[in-house]
């Protein structure tokens, strides 16, 4: 099951492989709580997860040092963070390298569930060159009393807002012990789903079919998967438009015992096997720096054929910014505030080559400290300061830099490069329209012009100004702002009836992606298209949200240039 990883013709650049995933509850707690001989057990665990790629463990509290330091061997392995009381009983080992790892306590808790700080983990996985993988740990809060099922829900909002944050445009899997069900009411699984998320035991299992709330899923003692029994470990995966995450197969192993027969935890180990494969036209490249601030990658942000028109960057004694601006108007922007801003204009047939850094720490963490990009003219664009631990990212012949990912807060922290094919064609140009309801004729509009983080999307009557300018690219779904394309559409996170719509910095979350169909005039949320845009009654001045749809023309729009 060892994972491998290949890079194609030269012509293609795409990389695949495949790799394999294991989720186990191992019950490293007292027998009284579990059931399980975890003194015993816990050694023969360390050999039964050896041949998978990367494997999540719940509950791995007491018994820590006898799953590390007996049979496996995997080469990146998180370190605990304490016993039972004291630790999240989380951790991660894997045959891939990561960075970026964090770990989040869950907000609400009670009970049984206080007594140690549960919650979720990440890792970002490097499956091969500038090819990542956010995965995802958690152990999600037990019980079915009505403050337990209020927390469990909690738990997953909590988590949604985490992913959509700090895995914007990345490729995320998330593996572990959910304690929840689809069937169970007052759960809220099915949340990551409208958030795109594909569930595997739903995919593989059941045929897509999503299980209703109160079915009766009945596993029996044995809770052993199959079309009719849910259990509570699962898999979910979303790729990002580049990294394309396909699984292969499903399997609720009944292996996982000693030799008397008796199981090693009382839950089953679920593996997954999985192939994954990038797209033709991008190429990332890996990342430099450190792991702090947030995490951006705009590769699942960009259009069809993108063209750099100018490189921005700001500088002093460190790299404060970095942006690029398409021909079409829109922006890709990282960093802060600070620093002195340069600037490089490009033209017909010229563009970004080459991106030269260097990083160093500062305040304890690592940062990059200067950067020099080249164009295909001879011309740099370059600031910060030099240090001894440097790196160049070249584009491969008939391609450019067009965008970024890695880390960034007030400064950058960390940079790759995005490559995209050089156009031989005449670049995108601009194409602003006016967003018009079919019912009311209003157009969509950012509240008073404020270009801001939160700002109310309404409708108003439709006259001329810069703030009623949108521009939707179907490739993406993402509608920004054609008044400060810095800013799009987001609907706050809410995927429901009544989601409030405003603007947001443009970061290619999951929020900020729609479907328009062009043929209805409809636009939906692309990962849940039965909630679309309503015009709010054909009132001036009221605020747009989504609802259910209808097909009702106040649920119609126009694209009018």
């Amino acid at each position: 099951m060892l994972g491998a990883a290949v890079l194609l013709s030269s012509q293609s650049h795409a990389g695949s492989g495949n790799f394999s995933t294991l989720a186990f509850n191992i019950a490293g707690i007292p027998f009284e709580y579990s059931g399980a001989n975890a003194t015993l057990h816990t050694p023969i665990i360390s050999c039964y997860i050896k041949p998978f790629d990367m494997v999540n463990v719940q509950e791995d509290f007491n018994w820590h040092a006898d799953l590390y330091n007996d049979c496996d061997n995997h080469l990146y392995r998180t370190a605990t963070t304490g016993g039972i009381g004291i630790g999240d009983g989380l951790n991660t080992l894997s045959n891939f390298t990561w960075d970026d790892l964090d770990r989040v306590t869950w907000t609400n808790r009670n009970g049984a569930d206080a007594l140690t700080p549960k919650g979720f983990s990440m890792v970002r996985a490097r499956l091969a060159e500038g090819v990542y993988l956010d995965l995802y740990n958690l152990h999600a809060q037990s019980g079915t009393a009505t403050a337990d099922l209020a927390d469990s829900e909690s738990d997953v909002s909590q988590m949604l807002a985490y992913i959509e944050a700090n895995s914007a445009g990345n490729a995320v899997m998330v593996v572990g012990d959910t304690n929840t069900r689809y069937t169970r009411a007052g759960q809220n699984m099915w949340e990551f789903l409208h958030h795109g998320f594909t569930d595997v035991w739903i995919q593989n299992v059941r045929n897509g079919e999503i299980p209703a709330i109160g079915a009766p899923l009945l596993c029996g003692t044995a809770e052993t998967t199959s079309p009719t029994c849910e259990v509570t470990d699962k898999v979910l995966f979303r790729d990002n438009g580049y990294v394309g995450l396909q699984a292969l197969q499903y399997v609720d192993r009944q292996d996982a015992v000693d030799a008397s027969g008796v199981a090693l935890s009382d839950h089953h180990p679920i593996e997954v096997d999985w192939s994954y494969a990038t797209v033709s036209n991008r190429i990332l490249s890996d990342q430099w720096g450190g792991p702090h601030g947030t995490s951006y990658n705009d590769v699942a942000s960009l259009p069809g054929n993108p063209t750099v028109q100018q490189l921005k960057i700001r500088t002093g004694n460190r790299v404060d910014h970095v942006e690029t601006t398409l021909s079409n108007g829109y922006v890709f922007s990282h960093g802060g505030t600070g620093g002195t801003e340069q600037t490089l204009p490009l033209g017909p047939g010229q563009y970004i080559s080459s991106a030269y850094l260097c990083s160093a720490e500062y305040q304890g963490d690592t940062r990059i400290f200067y950067i020099s990009f080249s164009s295909s003219d001879g011309r740099t664009l370059s600031g910060g300061t030099t240090t001894s631990s440097c790196t160049t990212y070249t584009a491969p012949a008939g391609w450019q830099i067009t965008g970024f990912h890695g880390r960034s807060g007030d400064e950058v922290d960390k940079l790759g490069v995005v490559y995209t094919p050089v156009l031989t064609t005449a670049a995108p140009a601009p194409q602003p329209v006016h967003i018009v309801n079919r019912a009311s004729g209003l157009c969509m509009d950012v509240y008073q012009g404020v270009m801001a983080d939160g700002t109310n999307v309404d409708e108003w009557t439709c006259n001329g100004g810069t703030n009623q300018l949108w521009s939707y690219d179907d490739t993406t779904g993402m509608i920004r702002s054609m008044d400060d394309p810095h800013y799009c559409l987001d609907n706050g996170g809410t995927y429901a009836d009544g989601a409030t719509l405003m603007v947001w910095t443009c970061s290619g979350n999951n929020n900020q992606r729609f479907k328009l169909d062009p043929t209805t005039g409809a636009i939906g949320v692309r990962s849940y298209p039965v909630e679309v845009i309503d015009g709010g009654g054909g009132t001036v001045g009221a605020n747009l949200q989504t609802f259910t749809s209808s097909g009702a023309n106040a649920q119609r729009w126009n694209l009018v240039p």
